[in-house]
């Protein structure tokens, strides 16, 4: 199936830029970490081989993998990265878990963002990103200033892509997420908005404007992460549940 996306995607592309050259293609993938839960050399070889098949539609598209589907590296002008709380966990078999920020396995974004631009050498943005409830502010203060980071070492990350923007119901359930910046409509059309991360957003978009005027990165290292570690294992219960809920 992944041969065959990856054979669409490139016979889309080329037929796009046949008739406008100039237009520009972003391929999105989740941006991860996997580690081997008990470290045996088969356990780790394992836990590798997931962690790398992160990169492996896009070596398909760049044509560094499986040239015969017609790949090459102009295929691609930016790389999105989908990144969240759940993003790390540990592997294979049963008993694997998330890794929590709080965890000294735990690497945290500027690393990702390091590794996935050593690996891409492309331009990246954050595509997704976002949690539930009264994190939400702490998330994107963490993560905003992790990818402050990342520019400062370098990385050339072009910006952040909340998401969602407004809350929404459950994929696998109909319970209503609060994880957006707006709440759903009320009969007027009117949303609420959820002040704590309006306010958080304002603030680091105030820090963006500056470093975009050149002013130096100032690691703020602010956000409690007992607090992520706390939403984490709430959005794994939910996700379980939810999942539960739908099997039976």
């Amino acid at each position: 199936m992944k041969r065959q996306l990856v054979r669409a995607t490139v016979e889309g592309i080329n037929a796009i830029r046949q008739i406008n050259p100039a237009v520009k293609f972003f391929h999105i993938d989740p941006m991860i970490n996997v580690l081997a839960r008990n470290p045996t050399p088969e356990n780790v070889a394992a836990a590798k081989a997931y962690h790398c098949s992160q990169f492996e539609a896009y070596d398909m598209i760049a044509g560094r993998q499986s040239p015969e589907l017609g790949g090459n590296e102009a295929l691609i002008d930016v790389v999105g990265l989908n990144y969240y709380i759940h993003n790390q966990w540990t592997y294979p078999g049963e008993g694997g878990s998330m890794i929590v920020p709080s965890d000294p396995r735990y690497r945290h974004v500027r690393q990702l963002l390091q590794e996935s631009f050593e690996h891409y050498r492309k331009p990246l943005f954050i595509a997704e990103t976002g949690i539930e409830d009264d994190t939400r502010p702490a998330w994107l203060r963490y993560l905003c200033n992790e990818v402050f980071a990342a520019i400062a070492n370098g990385v050339p990350v072009l910006g952040v892509c909340l998401y969602p923007i407004v809350n929404h119901p459950g994929w696998d359930d109909d319970r209503h997420c609060h994880n957006g910046l707006f709440d759903y409509a009320d009969d007027r059309g009117n949303r609420e908005v959820f002040e704590p991360l309006a306010m958080e957003l304002a603030r680091q978009q105030g820090f963006a404007e500056g470093i975009l005027a050149g002013e130096a990165f100032v690691d703020r290292r602010e956000t409690d992460v007992s607090a992520l570690d706390w939403a984490a294992h709430v959005m794994e219960k939910r996700t379980d549940e939810s999942r539960t809920a739908e099997s039976s």
